[in-house]
C-alpha cells in the first residue's frame, strides 16, 4: 500500500511537466484573479479497451476520397476517440494504418486533458507515434500553458518537447516563464527529464538548473528543490538549497545547506514517515562555529564566536487501536540566543520553556486513562532553579467517562498520580482522587443540578519537614438556571431573544493547608466562565474552602430565519459568606496574600460576542473592581472584514499593574493590484513597540510580490535586560504554481486572536482593474 505526503510548509515545487504543473498554488486571495485550486497531477487515463478498438467519429463540411485509401475532409473538422479528439481546417485520415495529418488551427486534446493549438499535427492514433509543429499547449481546466517549438509523440507513453515555456500566467501575461531547452516526460515510468531550465521573471533569470529529474505523477523522487533566498541584518544573505530525498512510499527527507553571509553554513535535516498507525517527524539543524558579527550588538555576551549552535525536534503520533493511542513532543536548543537569532516572530522568540512530553492515551465508552513523562527545557538562564517548573515522571490520570442523563443518578470520578522531579527544592508523588455523584433535572424551561463529591490528596515527599502529608474535604455545589425568551423586531426583522439567570452555590468546608508542598498550583485569571468552578486554583496541591454563590445572566439575540446567534452578552459575580482562608505561598503568586481573603465578593466579570451589520465583529471580555471602583483587566477585540481579501483588526488587552497593549492589523487592496498589509503591537504602558511589520503586496494572480519592514522587541537578558528594537526588510516572491522565494509575516486575514465564531459569507464583490 502507497502513502503520499502533504505538500510542504515552506515551499511550493509542482512537478515541472505539461501534466503536473497543474498543481498551482494562490497567490493571494484576490477576488479579480480566479482561484487555483491544488489539483492532482494528472496521469494517463485508464481505459481496459485497446485505442483501436473504440469507435472514430469524425465531422466535416467537405469529405472526399483520395488515393491509398485515405480520406481527406475540410472545413470545421473534428475527429473524436475516446477522451482524444482532433480539430482542425484539414485532415487526412487512413483508417487502414489509423493515421491522421491535420493542418491548419488544429486543436489535439490527450487523454490527460492537455490540449495542444499548432497549424500541422500527424499522428498514429493507435501507436501515438507522430509529431506536431511550433505549439502552444493548456493543460487541465487552464491551470498552465506554453509553447514548444516542436512536440514528438514517440509512443503511448513518451512525449519530446523542445524549446519548451511553461507559466501559469493568463494568456496576454508573459511575466514569468519556466523555460527548458527539452523536455521528456515519461508516463509509464512517471519521470519527467528536462535540460538547460531556468525560471525568467520579467525577462531576468531568477536561477538556472542545467538538469532536472522529476516526476509528473504523485509519485515522489530525490533530487533538488527550489532553492530558499533571503537576507536580513542579523544573517546577511540566506541562501538554502534543499534536497529531497525519496527514501521509501511512507519515508522521506530533506538535508539542506543554509548559507548565511553574517553567521556561516547551517546544516538543517528533516526526516518524515508514515505508516498505517503512526506519522512523525524529526528536525535538527546545527551551525557549527557560528562567526557572530555582532557590530549591531544584536547578540548576547553569553555566546562566544565559533560556538556550535544547534536545534532539534521530535514529534511521533500513534494509533495503536481504536481506543489507544500516543504521542511524543520533543524540543530542544542549544542555547536561550538561538531562538532570538533564529526566529521569525515574537510567538516564537519569546519561548522560556520547551517541552519534553511522551504521553499514551486511552479513550474508552466508560474510561480515560494516560499516562505520561513531561519534561521541559528552561531556556532562559535568568529563570532561578526554584522557579522552574517540575518533571512529571511520570504523570497517571484514570477518569470516568459515562455520559451525563437527566433524572437520574450520575457518577463522576477523576484522579491523578504524580511523581514530581526538579534538581532543587521539594519533591515527591502526589495522588489526587475526585469522586462525585449529581443528579440532573431539567425540562424546556429550567435546570437543577445538585452534585456532592470528595477531594483527596495524598504526598510522599522528600526534601521536607514532612515525609508524607494527606488531605480529604467535601464538596457540595448546587447548580441552577431558567431560560425566558420572547420575539424582538428590530428594523422590521424578527429575533429571538432570551434571558438566562443562573445561580451556582458551593460549599467546600476550610482545613489549612500551609503545610502542603505546591507543585503545579497557581490561580486561573477570573472569567465569565470561571465564575463556575468547583476550586478557585488550579493544579492539585491545594482544595479551596468556600461557602459562596455566584450570579450571573447571559441574553441571546438570535436571527429568527435561520437559528444565528448575533449577539451573546454574559455577566456574572461571586459572593462569600465566609472569608476565604486557603491560599498560596506569597512568592509563588503575589497577588495573594497567605492571610484571609475577606472580601465580600468578587470582581464583576462580563464577556459579549456580538456580529454586527455590514461584516463588523466584537468581541469583550471585562473584570471590574467594585471595591476599588476600576477596571481591573478588560480585552476588546473590534474586526471589520467586508470581503475575504479585506479586512482591519483594533484590539486592546489591559491588566492592571501589568500591561496595556494595542494590537491593530489590516490587510486592504490600496490601487489596481497593490495591497497594503500592516501590523503593530504597541505597548501603550511602557509606550514602545512589541512586534510591528508594515509593506506591500502586488499581485499579478499568476505571481505576487510583497516587501515587509519589520521591529521587534528584543530584551537582553545579559546586559541587564536592556530593551532594543531588532529591525528587518523582508521580502517574498511567489511564482504561482512553481516556487514562493523568501518569507514575510502571516497574513492579518489569519490572527488567531481575531477569529470569530461567525462565518463569512462569499463575497460577491466585484473589483476591476
Amino acid at each position: 500500500m502507497r502513502y503520499r505526503f502533504s505538500a510542504r510548509a515552506w515551499f511550493w515545487l509542482g512537478p515541472l511537466s505539461l501534466a503536473g504543473l497543474i498543481q498551482a498554488a494562490s497567490a493571494a486571495d484576490d477576488a479579480a484573479c480566479a482561484e487555483t485550486m491544488p489539483r492532482p497531477p494528472l496521469a494517463a487515463a485508464k481505459n481496459s479497451t485497446p485505442a483501436s478498438d473504440l469507435p472514430t467519429d469524425i465531422r466535416a463540411q467537405t469529405v472526399y476520397a483520395v488515393e491509398g485509401g485515405a480520406t481527406e475532409f475540410t472545413g470545421k473538422v473534428e475527429m473524436q476517440r475516446g477522451n482524444q479528439s482532433i480539430m482542425a481546417d484539414k485532415m487526412f485520415y487512413n483508417a487502414a494504418n489509423d493515421q491522421a495529418k491535420a493542418t491548419g488551427n488544429v486543436t489535439l486534446k490527450e487523454v490527460t486533458g492537455a490540449k495542444y493549438l499548432t497549424q500541422e499535427a500527424e499522428i498514429n492514433l493507435t501507436s501515438r507515434i507522430g509529431h506536431a509543429g511550433p505549439s502552444t499547449f493548456r493543460l487541465e481546466n487552464n491551470s498552465g500553458r506554453g509553447d514548444a517549438q516542436y512536440v514528438e509523440f514517440a509512443g503511448p507513453n513518451i512525449t519530446r518537447l523542445t524549446r519548451v515555456r511553461y507559466t501559469t500566467c493568463a494568456p496576454n501575461q508573459d511575466d514569468w516563464f519556466l523555460k527548458m531547452r527539452s523536455l521528456k516526460l515519461d508516463t509509464q515510468k512517471g519521470i519527467g527529464t528536462a535540460y538547460n531550465s531556468s525560471v525568467n521573471f520579467y525577462g531576468v533569470p531568477l536561477f538556472y538548473l542545467p538538469y532536472l529529474n522529476f516526476p509528473i505523477t504523485d509519485q515522489r523522487k530525490s533530487g533538488f528543490l527550489i532553492p530558499r533566498i533571503g537576507h536580513s541584518t542579523q544573517r546577511g544573505l540566506e541562501i538554502a538549497t534543499p534536497y529531497y530525498l525519496n527514501l521509501a512510499p511512507n519515508y522521506d527527507a530533506t538535508l539542506t545547506p543554509h548559507y548565511m553571509s553574517e553567521r556561516g553554513t547551517q546544516w538543517q535535516s528533516e526526516l518524515r514517515y508514515l505508516t498505517r498507525q503512526s506519522d512523525g517527524i524529526l528536525e535538527f539543524e546545527i551551525l557549527p562555529h557560528d562567526h557572530i558579527q555582532n557590530q549591531n550588538n544584536t547578540t548576547t555576551s553569553s555566546l562566544n564566536q565559533g560556538d556550535n549552535r544547534a536545534a532539534g525536534t521530535y514529534k511521533h503520533r500513534q494509533t495503536f487501536s481504536p481506543l489507544w493511542s500516543g504521542n511524543v513532543d520533543l524540543r530542544g536548543v542549544s542555547d536561550k540566543e538561538y531562538l532570538d537569532d533564529f526566529g521569525d516572530n515574537l510567538a516564537i522568540t519569546s519561548q522560556t520553556h520547551l517541552p519534553q512530553n511522551a504521553e499514551i492515551d486511552y479513550r474508552g465508552p466508560i474510561w480515560n486513562f494516560s499516562s505520561r513523562v513531561a519534561a521541559y527545557q528552561t531556556i532562559d538562564r535568568t529563570i532561578a532553579p526554584a522557579d522552574r517548573p517540575y518533571a512529571r515522571l511520570p504523570q497517571l490520570n484514570l477518569a470516568l467517562n459515562l455520559p451525563v442523563t437527566p433524572k437520574r443518578v450520575n457518577y463522576y470520578f477523576d484522579s491523578e498520580a504524580v511523581n514530581f522531579k526538579r534538581g532543587v527544592g521539594v519533591i515527591g508523588e502526589r495522588v489526587n482522587l475526585s469522586p462525585a455523584l449529581s443528579f440532573p433535572w431539567e425540562n424546556s424551561y429550567s435546570f437543577v443540578t445538585p452534585k456532592i463529591g470528595l477531594r483527596h490528596i495524598a504526598y510522599r515527599l522528600a526534601n521536607s519537614p514532612e515525609d508524607s502529608a494527606a488531605l480529604t474535604r467535601g464538596v457540595f455545589s448546587l447548580d441552577s438556571g431558567l431560560f425566558f425568551e420572547r420575539d424582538s423586531r428590530w428594523r422590521q426583522k424578527i429575533y429571538t431573544q432570551t434571558f438566562e439567570p443562573r445561580l451556582y452555590y458551593l460549599y467546600i468546608p476550610y482545613k489549612n493547608q500551609d503545610a502542603l508542598p505546591n507543585f503545579d498550583t497557581g490561580l486561573p485569571d477570573l472569567s465569565f466562565p470561571n465564575l463556575f468552578r468547583d476550586n478557585r486554583f488550579t493544579g492539585g496541591d491545594r482544595v479551596s474552602d468556600a461557602n459562596q454563590i455566584t450570579a450571573a445572566m447571559t441574553t441571546r439575540f438570535i436571527d429568527a430565519d435561520d437559528g444565528v446567534e448575533l449577539v451573546r452578552a454574559s455577566l456574572g459575580r461571586i459572593y462569600y459568606m465566609q472569608d476565604r482562608k486557603v491560599n498560596l505561598p506569597v512568592n509563588v503568586s503575589p497577588v495573594i496574600s497567605s492571610s484571609a481573603d475577606t472580601t465580600a465578593s468578587s470582581d464583576i466579570v462580563g464577556e459579549t460576542i456580538v456580529t454586527l451589520p455590514h461584516n463588523w465583529y466584537a468581541r469583550a471580555n471585562a473584570d471590574w473592581n467594585r471595591a476599588d471602583d476600576h477596571m481591573q483587566k478588560y480585552s476588546i477585540y473590534l474586526q471589520y472584514n467586508p470581503a475575504k481579501n479585506r479586512i482591519i483588526n483594533v484590539g486592546k488587552r489591559f491588566a492592571r499593574n501589568e500591561l496595556e497593549q494595542s494590537d491593530i492589523s489590516t490587510e486592504w487592496p490600496i490601487a489596481g493590484r497593490w495591497t497594503f498589509r500592516a501590523r503593530s503591537l504597541y505597548s501603550l504602558r511602557d509606550s514602545r513597540n512589541v512586534e510591528s511589520s508594515a509593506g506591500v503586496e502586488y499581485n499579478a494572480c499568476c505571481w505576487a510580490f510583497r516587501i515587509m519592514s519589520g521591529r521587534r522587541l528584543f530584551i537582553d537578558t545579559a546586559h541587564d535586560n536592556a530593551a532594543t528594537q531588532k529591525r528587518s526588510i523582508m521580502f517574498e516572491l511567489e511564482l504561482t504554481g512553481l516556487a514562493k522565494l523568501g518569507h514575510v509575516p502571516e497574513s492579518p486575514l489569519r490572527q488567531s486572536m481575531f477569529s470569530f465564531p461567525s462565518k463569512l459569507p462569499e463575497s460577491t464583490e466585484t473589483v476591476t482593474y
